[in-house]
């Protein structure tokens, strides 16, 4: 069993253990996140000498964001910080991220031992390397770095982490800078690898001492070759990237959308200025005269008038509602929205056509589906959206990094394209290749949410222990005790009149 430390050869160097660096990135995050820079996109995008008491369309300037989306080779950092601003500020574009990253399950994998067809497989050395991958495995919780580095490929296109592995404790994915990083190559199982620039640890030298290996020696090297980008070693490197066809050219996923996004905020920005229009009122109060020709010739002692008037203003009138002073009657003006229920009308159709160009309309608007089967396929689509590019990156990593921390003789583990909506559909089919004697047992408990050695641990609890199969009866299935007619038909063989009377249960009414 290895950690960090062992691999780099440094025992004399103090390593952080992963607590310590989970703990230190936390009470870090808004400093290594560059929040900043993110406001920073925001300075860029409005216009300052303008109006900044509401926010709208004109504050906007949107010329520059036309210009980084024409230009997308040479304004990855303009594009990344929008799409970090955006982030934050539109809650259709944070949950668009979230929604496709959610969809990454890493419990749904199969670890798989080396296994030889010509030669003898000695069970013992299999057993031990079965055991061995699973403790790493239990203790490196995949699931949760690889959703927080989903994220991020969904944001900004390219994720880039140093990974630091504790026996024991566990595995922390560091996220690093994607200003002082570049993709330069792959590694031999295919996924991506980066050099860092290590001038960065000149304005944070305090990060450097913390960091520990592989910055202190990576930041030694830079001191004495003068060069500045340094390879990340492949026991350390994570580097994973949404557009996986093109590994030169970094773009957020959803750049296409940021026009319509920006303009999906002005619109939303000029909504609640009316909304709040609609409340205000303007009282005046005429001070009429006597209809002569003399001046002052008032009909009303404007002392006692004036009197009266501040009682109104200090007593009788709330916020919203100003008052003046004039020669004349005592009217109002209201600011009415005619146009209110229309506005309301556009943000709606705005929302809905970027959830239909962007995906996610399905779960985040769920008026478009129209069955369930057209909901089920949907959702499907946009689980390979993700999936597919970022799966097999993933299972490549962790294969390396298992290399490291256990050894050559690692099983492999395998990670399926099957996202959390497909889960309970995948499950049955396991269920059925079990039924034909094939080994999915432990993948289908593993869908279940226990890992392969607590399913060991509690079947040998149940079975050699307490002896449970001997002292209770098997549970009765429906499918052997039903007499309510024939099996229900699958979704996809049934009409979208079927679908409707299923959905609607009026078979029931």
């Amino acid at each position: 069993m290895k950690n960090n430390e062992e691999v780099n050869n440094s025992p004399n160097k103090k390593q952080p253990t992963i607590a310590e660096m989970k703990e230190f990135y936390e009470k870090n995050k808004k400093r290594l996140e560059k929040f900043d820079k993110s406001m920073d996109a925001l300075k860029r995008l409005r216009n300052e000498n303008k109006n900044t008491k509401l926010r709208t369309i004109n504050n906007y300037s949107k010329e520059s964001v036309k210009t980084y989306i024409k230009n997308v080779s040479s304004n990855e950092a303009n594009l990344r910080n929008l799409s970090r601003y955006l982030f934050y500020r539109s809650e259709i574009y944070y949950r668009l991220c979230k929604y496709y990253a959610n969809q990454i399950d890493t419990s749904i994998h199969s670890v798989i031992p080396n296994y030889s067809l010509v030669e003898d497989n000695d069970k013992d050395s299999i057993l031990q390397s079965y055991e061995a991958t699973l403790n790493v495995l239990d203790d490196m919780h995949i699931q949760y770095e690889v959703f927080k580095s989903a994220v991020v490929n969904m944001r900004e296109d390219v994720f880039y982490a140093c990974s630091y592995y504790t026996e024991g404790e566990g595995m922390f994915w560091l996220p690093l800078d994607a200003d002082y990083c570049k993709i330069n190559g792959v590694f031999t199982d295919g996924s991506y690898s980066f050099a860092m620039d290590m001038s960065y640890f000149r304005k944070n030298a305090d990060l450097l001492e913390y960091y520990g290996e592989p910055f202190t020696s990576l930041y030694k090297a830079y001191e004495s070759s003068g060069d500045k980008y340094q390879q990340m070693p492949e026991e350390y490197a994570v580097c994973t990237k949404f557009r996986s066809e093109d590994w030169e050219t970094v773009v957020p996923p959803f750049t296409p959308i940021f026009l319509s996004l920006i303009d999906l905020m002005d619109m939303a920005d000029y909504q609640a200025v009316q909304e709040a229009a609609n409340i205000y009122k303007l009282v005046w109060l005429e001070m009429k005269t006597m209809g002569n020709d003399e001046p002052d010739n008032w009909s009303v002692d404007p002392e006692i008038m004036i009197e009266y008037f501040n009682k109104m203003i200090n007593d009788a009138i709330p916020d919203y509602i100003s008052a003046a002073i004039v020669p004349g009657e005592l009217h109002e003006i209201s600011f009415p929205d005619s146009g209110a229920d229309s506005d309301v009308t556009k943000v709606e159709k705005a929302t809905k056509e970027i959830l239909n160009s962007a995906g996610g309309a399905q779960i985040l608007n769920l008026n478009s589906a129209s069955n369930s089967t057209a909901f089920k396929y949907g959702v499907a689509a946009d689980t390979e959206f993700i999936m597919s590019p970022i799966i097999p990156q993933i299972e490549a990593i962790i294969n390396r990094l298992l290399r490291f921390y256990v050894g050559e003789d690692h099983c492999k583990v395998k990670f399926f394209e099957v996202g959390i909506f497909q889960k309970e559909d995948f499950r049955k089919s396991l269920l059925e290749s079990a039924q034909y004697g094939l080994p999915t047992k432990l993948m289908v408990n593993s869908l279940n949410g226990f890992s392969e050695k607590e399913t060991m641990a509690l079947n040998f609890l149940e079975e050699d222990i307490l002896s449970v199969s001997t002292k209770f009866q098997p549970l009765s299935s429906s499918y052997t005790q039903s007499g309510d007619g024939s099996n229900t038909k699958d979704e996809s063989d049934l009409t979208d009149a079927g679908l409707r009377t299923r959905d609607k249960d009026l078979n029931n009414k």
